[in-house]
C-alpha cells in the first residue's frame, strides 16, 4: 500500500490553498506522509519558479523515500524541464508520477525514456472540486486493479474492437513535443486525447499536424475525452477529422478537464469494444 508521497510544482505557480487541497485529497486517500521542498511557493513570470527550481523538484522527488510524486496543479513550462531530468534517476527510483494537462509532456517523456509508471490523472491541488469517483479510479490506478467505462451509441466515432497499450494526453501537449527528441510514441498503440480552452479549429489543425507526423499511422484505437470551452461546434470538427479512420474512435469519455476525471496509466493494456460499448484498463 502506497503511504508516502512527494509534491510537485513543475508547470504554473501555486498557492497555499493549492498546497492545502492536494494535502487534504492525499490523506482522504490513505496517505501518511506528504512533502514538498520549501521553495514550492515561488514564482518566475508565470511559473513555480524558473526551470533549474522546477527540474530539480523532480530530480529530488525521484531521490526522496517517497512511493508518488504527485503535481499539485497544470498550467505552463513543463516542457522546460525536459532536459534537465536525470531519467537515468527515474528509471531506477521506480515511483510514480501522477498529473495532467500540462504534465502531459513530462508523462509521456519520462514512460518512454524510463518505462516507470507514468499515471495521467487529477492535479490534486486544483481549487475546483474533484469528484469523488475521479479519486476511487486514481486509487484503482494506483493500486493496479482493473476498471471498465460503458458508453453509448452515440459516443462512437468509428466502430470495432481493439486492445493496445495506452499514451496520449492533453493535445496541445501532445503536438508542442513534435520534432523534438521527446516527440509521443504513438506506434501500435491507442491514443486518448483531450483539452480545455482552445478553440476548435486549433484543435482540428493540431489533429492534422500529429497526423502529418505519421503519429495515427499505425495506431490501434482512439479515446477522445473532454474537450471543454472548446467551442459549441467542437464535435463537427472531431467527427470530420476522424470520420475515414479503421480503428475504433469513441467520444465523451470521462478524462481531463471536467468531472470526472478517470486515470489512465500510460504503457498500460486498454481494450475498446464497440459491440458491448465499454473500454476497459487492464494491468499486467
Amino acid at each position: 500500500m502506497y503511504k508516502k508521497c512527494f509534491l510537485i510544482a513543475p508547470s504554473g505557480y501555486v498557492k497555499q490553498i493549492n498546497i492545502d487541497l492536494a494535502r487534504k485529497r492525499l490523506k482522504e486517500l490513505g496517505f501518511e506522509k506528504i512533502i514538498y521542498k520549501s521553495n514550492i511557493l515561488s514564482k518566475y513570470l508565470s511559473y513555480a519558479g524558473d526551470s533549474v527550481r522546477r527540474s530539480n523538484e523532480i530530480n529530488q522527488a525521484y531521490s526522496s523515500d517517497t512511493d508518488i510524486i504527485s503535481s499539485i496543479i497544470g498550467g505552463q513550462g513543463a516542457v522546460h524541464l525536459l532536459l534537465n531530468l536525470d531519467y537515468d534517476l527515474i528509471k531506477k527510483s521506480k515511483k510514480i508520477i501522477i498529473g495532467f494537462s500540462d504534465i502531459t509532456i513530462l508523462l509521456n517523456t519520462i514512460y518512454q525514456k524510463t518505462k516507470t509508471r507514468c499515471i495521467h490523472g487529477p492535479n490534486l491541488g486544483k481549487e475546483n472540486e474533484i469528484d469523488k469517483l475521479s479519486l476511487d479510479i486514481l486509487n484503482k490506478v494506483i493500486n493496479k486493479e482493473n476498471y471498465q467505462v460503458s458508453f453509448l451509441d452515440k459516443d462512437i466515432l468509428r466502430k470495432g474492437v481493439t486492445k493496445g497499450k495506452i499514451v496520449g494526453g492533453n493535445i496541445e501537449l501532445l503536438g508542442r513535443s513534435l520534432g523534438t527528441p521527446y516527440e509521443v510514441d504513438t506506434d501500435d498503440k491507442i491514443i486518448f486525447i483531450e483539452d480545455y480552452g482552445i478553440k476548435s479549429w486549433r484543435i482540428f489543425d493540431i489533429l492534422w499536424q500529429l497526423k502529418l507526423a505519421g503519429k495515427f499511422d499505425n495506431i490501434k484505437g482512439v479515446i477522445l475525452g473532454h474537450f471543454v470551452d472548446c467551442g459549441e461546434n467542437i464535435g463537427d470538427y472531431l467527427l470530420e477529422f476522424f470520420k475515414d479512420f479503421k480503428c475504433p474512435v469513441i467520444l465523451n469519455q470521462p478524462i481531463g478537464h471536467k468531472e470526472p476525471n478517470f486515470s489512465i496509466p500510460l504503457g498500460e493494456i486498454c481494450i475498446i469494444d464497440t459491440i458491448e460499448k465499454f473500454w476497459e484498463i487492464q494491468f499486467n
